[in-house]
């Protein structure tokens, strides 16, 4: 072996331990991954989909009956006196918060401990079936598994005092109960399902007609409390409101008011209209100086646009000023206009273009003059405005110290008056809730209104089981828990199951597939007719056979070795049907079983065991051939037997020895091709040892039988030992005629293979 042969095993090994173990699953290979472990997913199915039918089959039926009632807005039974006692409006309607959280209020009520135990007290619950029955059925759990439970009371303790039956009693209840508010409605479910149809409608009346009770209780002892409240305050009431008149009445005197209220008072009068003319002065002074500021900032163009504004606070000796400025402006800019004219026209050398500027400069001159005339004009009126704001408030400043003196008494009065008249509604008010009140104890009334009552459901169909949803579920079910069984199969499956997932972990194209085969039959039947040799040519030999060219005249003969990485993978039979397949085609061909330790051609071509290849290699004779009477041109080798005398020997080191060099050399000078069916590669090294003799090695790795690592490690081993020019393959056996990968591989469509009729392998 040369250094090269080693280096090229070397690279393939790293790079097999480095290729990736699993990619990630497509639909196409879930898909393939479903139809080929259908049979494990049906068993799934039809295992949990057979549990759902016996549990409907056993199961006690259970009937519900359902009821259902309204919360309504108002009590129609109370004449909207609830409101009125309690201070709300009655035409008020209650938001969508509300009456979310009122009916989910009710709802929870209906599942309190409360009404079921009322419920259970009033229609004796306890004795039936499903809390404690009196004569149990069926097989029964004994006590010492159960014995995390406490024993219950007996019936004769009451349920009030019975801490663990009641407990169990409302578990019970409560696993039966269904209480459902309608979303958007005000409307609330309630169902119960029992054995007993009508014992089911009965616990759903009664736990209505509960409710009813439970609500009209709370309301009466709200309303008892508020009369007893609202009579205790009455009292103290009262006499306050008495001597809050008094005082009042004592401060009437003093006021100094003519009338019965402050409109009449004539110091307030006064001060009304002192107020009025301080608003007025200050706002003429506010507008004073707001022209001042203006006329301040000497700029013609803000000061010119005051003309004609007297809401502004422009005087009419001012209005004159302000149009002769704006006619110094308008002059002002004519010339300017005939300056940029005549400089356009005739340049700035042009005489009348100096006249023109002096004129300007006049104007300009004028302007300035007139803004400050302007200017000490709004000055002397805002001074005068200021002068009139300060008298008007020296003078309403006097009035309102006068006006104060009479106000405070006229406040405290006012005041006592105001407490007196609410003191006094607020008795009246609550006397009148107090009579209505008493009125409100005597109407028994509730929001709550029963719209279906709970009625006896049909015998013929009960709630559960409900067989069509059992049924359904069972088969969603098992088909759930059968593609997440077949999936964890797939990932935990680490044989090999595709020709792309084989190829990429040892680097090579698979030479051919062989389909899986059917019944085994031994190769000495004869067939019917001219080709009787055909007949047991398999379909292996037929895909295979393409890849071997018949030698020409003078050319080598070709020296094959067949084996497997483990045991069972048909490496015997395929040989035997390639040696068939090539003698068939014309070529003289010559099959030898190798296999010292396990040898199984003898048996499979119908012959007894006779002398073979093991006597030759102990003794140094010629080996024994054997000519197949059905297929001519091929001739047989067994493995015969060399532990006949009871001595021990060594299979591995024969088949290495010199003596097999020469008899292979031998047999390449007799046949066209000699084939060695050997030993699998992983037990024994027997196959290693023949590859050096071989220009040829088939390995063989059955489909969903081999694993990937058994594979991998043969091909590495078969592989350091191969001669440079030597050759190895792999053939994918047993791969049922029905996988996708057998259709891909030979470019068969699934739909044009399921009308073509099975080839028997």
């Amino acid at each position: 072996m040369n250094a090269a042969t080693l280096e090229r095993g070397r690279v393939l090994e790293r790079s097999d331990l480095l290729a990736p173990q699993r990619r990630e699953w497509t639909l196409l290979e879930l898909s393939s991954i479903f139809r080929r472990r259908r049979g494990f997913v049906l068993c799934c199915v039809l295992m949990v989909a057979t549990l759902s039918g016996l549990y409907c089959v056993l199961a006690t039926p259970r009937y519900q009956a359902t009821g259902q009632i309204e919360l309504q807005k108002d009590s129609p039974g109370t004449l909207g006196l609830d409101r009125s006692v309690t201070g709300g409006s009655p035409n008020d309607d209650a938001d969508a918060l509300d009456t979310s959280m009122t009916l989910e209020t009710d709802a929870r009520i209906l599942q309190s401990s409360t009404l079921a135990l009322t419920v259970v007290k009033d229609l004796n619950l306890e004795t039936t079936e499903d809390y404690y029955p009196a004569h149990k059925r069926g097989l029964q759990i004994p006590a010492w598994m159960l014995f995390w439970r406490k024993p219950v009371e007996p019936l004769s303790v009451p349920l009030d005092q019975a801490p663990n039956r009641r407990y169990a009693v409302l578990t019970t209840f409560s696993r039966h109960l269904k209480v459902e508010p309608l979303t958007g409605t005000r409307l609330i479910n309630v169902s119960y399902s029992s054995p007993d149809p009508a014992l089911a409608s009965a616990v759903v009346n009664r736990l209505i007609g509960a409710l009813q009770d439970y609500t009209f209780q709370s309301r009466f002892q709200a309303t008892s409390q508020a009369s007893t409240w609202l009579a205790g305050k009455l009292t103290g009431l009262k006499k306050q409101t008495e001597e809050l008149q008094q005082t009042a009445d004592r401060l009437e005197q003093g006021t100094g008011i003519y009338g019965e209220d402050a409109s009449h008072n004539l110091v307030l009068a006064r001060l009304d209209g002192l107020n009025g003319a301080l608003s007025a002065a200050e706002s003429n002074r506010i507008l004073k100086q707001a022209v001042y500021e203006v006329a301040k900032s000497g700029n013609p163009e803000l000061i010119s646009g005051l003309a004609g504004n007297a809401s502004a606070g422009v005087t009419p000796g001012m209005t004159n000023s302000l149009a002769l400025l704006q006619t110094l402006r308008g002059e002002q800019s004519q010339v300017q206009a005939e300056i940029d004219e005549d400089d356009a026209r005739y340049g700035s050398a042009y005489p009348k273009i100096a006249e023109l500027h002096a004129e300007l400069i006049a104007i300009e001159k004028s302007i300035q003059e007139e803004i400050g005339r302007i200017g000490e004009r709004a000055r002397t009126d805002y001074e005068i405005a200021q002068r009139a704001e300060d008298a008007a408030r020296d003078s309403f400043e006097k009035q309102k110290q006068i006006a104060n003196d009479t106000n405070d008494r006229a406040v405290a009065y006012q005041l006592a008056k105001q407490d007196a008249d609410g003191s006094r509604d607020l008795y009246q008010g609550l006397l009148e809730k107090l009579k209505e009140a008493g009125v409100l104890e005597g109407l028994r009334s509730t929001n709550l209104t029963v719209v279906n009552a709970g009625m006896v459901p049909p015998t013929n169909r009960p709630h559960t089981p409900n067989v069509p949803l059992c049924l359904a579920a069972g088969i969603a079910g098992g088909l759930f828990l059968g593609c997440g069984g077949a999936l964890l199969r797939e990932a935990t499956d680490r044989s090999v199951r595709s020709v792309d997932d084989l190829e990429r972990a040892l680097g090579v194209s698979v030479l051919g597939m062989v389909p899986e085969a059917g019944k085994t039959r031994r190769f000495g039947r004869r067939g019917r007719g001219d080709k009787a040799g055909a007949s047991f040519i398999g379909e292996e030999a037929r895909e295979l056979r393409r890849s071997f060219a018949l030698p020409v005249r003078g050319a080598s003969s070709q020296t094959v070795l067949v084996t497997s990485a483990v045991p069972g993978d048909g490496k015997s039979r395929m040989a035997a049907s390639l040696a068939a397949s090539l003698a068939h085609s014309g070529a003289r061909v010559l099959l030898v079983d190798a296999d010292l330790l396990c040898p199984s051609l003898h048996s499979l071509f119908g012959a007894k065991g006779a002398r073979g290849l093991a006597e030759a290699l102990m003794t140094g004779a010629a080996a024994e051939t054997h000519p197949c009477a059905q297929v001519p041109g091929l001739s047989l080798v067994w493995a015969g037997d060399a532990g006949v005398d009871g001595s021990g020997w060594d299979a591995s080191g024969l088949l290495a020895s010199a003596r097999m060099d020469g008899l292979v050399d031998e047999w390449r000078a007799q046949y066209d091709f000699v084939l060695l069916d050997s030993a699998p590669v992983m037990p024994v090294p027997d196959a290693a040892s023949l590859a050096r003799f071989c220009d040829r090695t088939l390995l063989v790795v059955r489909y969903e039988s081999t694993t990937m690592q058994a594979a991998q490690r043969s091909y590495r081993l078969i592989r350091r030992h191969l001669p440079e020019q030597a050759e190895l393959d792999v053939v994918m056996n047993g791969v049922p005629g029905n996988s996708a990968d057998y259709f891909a591989y030979y470019g068969y469509k699934e739909s044009d293979y399921k009308r073509r009729p099975q080839r028997n392998a």
